[in-house]
Formats: structure tokens, C-alpha cells, sequence
């Protein structure tokens, strides 16, 4: 098949998935910009066996992708997010000769722009695709919510770069004994770093041996943990670095207002740490599950994180051991290959039947 990717950033795991599913056979163009605000992935590591069309600053407009896609002449034609002149143009150029997707990792938490999205649906989004792709069940109850059947849904849509971070089983005293929190992400509102910095600030002040904290990433609300005894302020790092610090870790934490899903939960999962996430966290149903290998807490919840911290530095070497596999456990369901196959199986059977619908109609 040849799919085009109409993205509005690639990240190193994206660009992972994307090489398995072209070593499938499927010929790719992957359309995206050059750049992401404080996740400056190393795009010299980024593979070279698709074709790419990188663009800076602003979306290209309709004149240029339209014909861009045209040429490629896909068979399936994938689109993130929902807005963009460009891209919602080639969608509606693309009706009954390609098949048309939208990735989603929306879910419904009743904001007046969803009230207002979800009214206009029917005559905004709808048209524009033939199916939804999401990365778990929260988003698939908002593609249903916003009108897409389940025989229109592809589930699936996200995985981590697991080579890079599964090295196996960690021995419980090793996880034990580096006694260390580490929070990954870019530090900007709705990742909730204030809150983040406010809670352990409050967990140190209240158990006798506190662990330390790292952070590794960038953005304006980075200044929230200057000052603060026990933390790390790393910057942005690569996914080989995470990787590294996941291993000198014992716990992963995730306290976002919102996250559409979290890759990076998948991403300590498999790596072997017990997991602390806020219930604003997408990726939640599918890689933690409190009591087995962490606990949530709700999002904004100050106290309730401070209370988490405590409740997992004082575990024991047993229990963050089996909270340790439990996580390896819940993160083995995915992996690259196993997102390729999915998806190349997902899109080929739709693709055929795309077909036999257009040339029943042009009989």
C-alpha cells in the first residue's frame, strides 16, 4: 500500500513505528514539521527509507499539499488532529480514491470546544474520513461520541520504541536501591509541572528519607523546581538518554492536568518502573492499575500526589519489585511490530473494500 502521513509532529517513536510498517512492504510519505516546541528530537537518527515532505513555522497551504499528495497517489491517507487548512484540504480531495483517516487520542472531558466540536461534527469532521484510529479506549469512546462506528474504528494507534527501553527484568533490590522519582516530559501547563514540584515539596517535608526527583525536559514552567531540595533539572533528552535514566530510576511519574495518552507511560512500563499517574492520563486503562504496578491519583490533586510519593518510597524492595513486573507485564502487549501488523492488516481489508464500493458505483 502507499499511505501518506499528514502529521503535525514526529517524535522518535512515531518514526520507529513508521520503519516497521514500511518493512511491511508499504510505501510511505510522511508529511510533518521540521521542529517541535522543547522536544528537539535528533532528526539525524529519524530512518531513511520513507519519503518525507518537512515543512517550518506554518502548515503549507492547500496549492502545495494537494498536489503533493496527488502525485504520491496513496491508498490510504492518514490525518493528525482535526484543524488545518492543508491538510483538511486533502482530505476532501482525496473522497473515494483513497481511504481516509483521522488519529485521534482525544477523549471527552466536556469542554465547551468539545460541546461545540461535537455539534459541528456531523458537517465538519465526518465527512472528511472514512475511519477513526485511536490509541485506547478512552479516545474510542470519543470517535464513537462524535459519530464513528466501531466497525469504523482502528485501535492501536500509539507504541513506545520498546527496544529501546525493555532490557529486561529488573532485579527488585537494584529498582530498590536507586531511589530516585523521574518525571519526563515538556514543562508546560497541562503536563502540570507546578503541581508537580508543589507535591514533592510537600513529600519531602513529610517522610524522614525522601527519594530524589529528576526531571528531564524543557519548557517556560521549568523555574516551578528551582530552589527545591532533591531535584535534578536535566533538560530535554534523547530517547536513548531517557532510557538511561529509566534504568537509574525507581518510579515513573506522569501527574498531567490532561494527556490524550502518554507514549512515556509505555515507555517506563516496559522499562520495569512502578508507575504514578494523575486519572487525566489517556494511557491509564491500558498500563497502570492501582494496587499491581502503582497507583493514580486525580489530576490537580496536590495532596493526593505528595501522598502517592510517600506511599511508593515506602514500599519495600519486595512490593516495587512486583509492581515492577507488573508493569513490564501490562507494557509487553505492544510493541512497533506488533503496531505495524495491526495497522497494515486494519487498513488493507478497508482499503479493498473502498475499492469494490467505487466500482460498484461506477458500473
Amino acid at each position: 500500500m502507499r499511505i501518506a502521513v499528514l502529521m503535525t509532529g514526529l517524535t522518535a517513536y512515531q518514526d520507529s513505528c513508521f520503519r516497521e510498517l514500511s518493512e511491511l512492504g508499504n510505501e510511505l510519505l510522511l508529511v510533518h514539521p521540521g521542529s517541535m516546541p522543547f522536544a528537539p528530537f535528533d532528526k539525524d537518527s529519524f530512518n531513511r527509507v520513507v519519503e518525507r515532505h518537512v515543512w517550518d513555522d506554518a502548515m503549507p497551504e492547500p496549492a502545495e499539499l494537494v498536489p503533493l499528495v496527488e502525485a504520491f497517489d496513496p491508498d490510504v491517507v492518514i490525518m493528525w488532529s482535526w484543524d488545518g487548512k492543508g491538510y483538511r484540504a486533502v482530505m476532501k480531495a482525496m473522497k473515494s480514491r483513497a481511504l481516509r483517516v483521522i488519529f485521534t487520542s482525544n477523549f471527552w472531558h466536556g469542554s465547551r470546544k468539545q460541546w461545540a466540536g461535537l455539534l459541528a461534527s456531523r458537517f465538519y469532521v465526518l465527512p472528511l474520513f472514512d475511519c477513526a484510529w485511536v490509541p485506547g479506549e478512552r479516545s474510542e469512546l470519543f470517535a464513537r461520541r462524535i459519530g464513528f462506528a466501531g466497525r469504523d474504528i482502528i485501535r492501536g494507534a500509539n507504541s513506545a520504541d520498546t527496544p529501546v527501553f525493555d532490557r529486561g527484568a529488573r532485579d527488585p533490590a537494584e529498582l530498590a536501591g536507586r531511589r530516585r522519582f523521574l518525571f519526563t516530559g515538556r514543562l508546560i501547563w497541562h503536563k502540570a509541572p507546578a503541581e508537580l514540584a508543589e507535591a514533592y515539596r510537600r513529600y519531602r517535608a513529610t517522610v524522614d528519607d525522601p527519594w530524589d526527583l529528576d526531571i528531564a525536559g524543557d519548557g517556560p514552567l521549568k523555574t516551578a523546581f528551582e530552589g527545591i531540595e532533591g531535584v535534578t533539572l536535566h533538560g530535554f533528552v534523547q530517547p536513548a538518554e531517557l532510557a538511561e535514566l529509566m534504568h537509574r530510576s525507581s518510579c515513573l511519574l506522569m501527574p498531567s492536568h490532561i494527556e490524550w495518552y502518554g507514549v512515556v507511560v509505555h515507555e517506563g512500563a516496559v522499562a520495569g518502573l512502578p508507575l504514578i499517574c494523575s486519572d487525566g492520563v489517556g494511557a491509564v486503562p491500558h498500563l497502570l492499575q492501582d494496587g499491581f504496578n502503582g497507583w493514580t491519583f486525580a489530576a490537580g490533586d496536590v495532596d493526593g500526589l505528595a501522598r502517592s510519593l510517600a506511599w511508593m518510597s515506602s514500599a519495600g524492595t519486595q512490593r516495587l519489585g512486583t509492581m515492577s513486573e507488573g508493569s513490564r507485564a501490562l507494557g509487553s502487549r505492544s510493541t512497533p511490530t506488533i503496531w505495524a501488523q495491526n495497522l497494515h492488516e486494519q487498513l488493507d481489508f478497508r482499503v479493498r473494500g473502498l475499492r469494490t464500493r467505487v466500482a460498484e458505483v461506477s458500473r
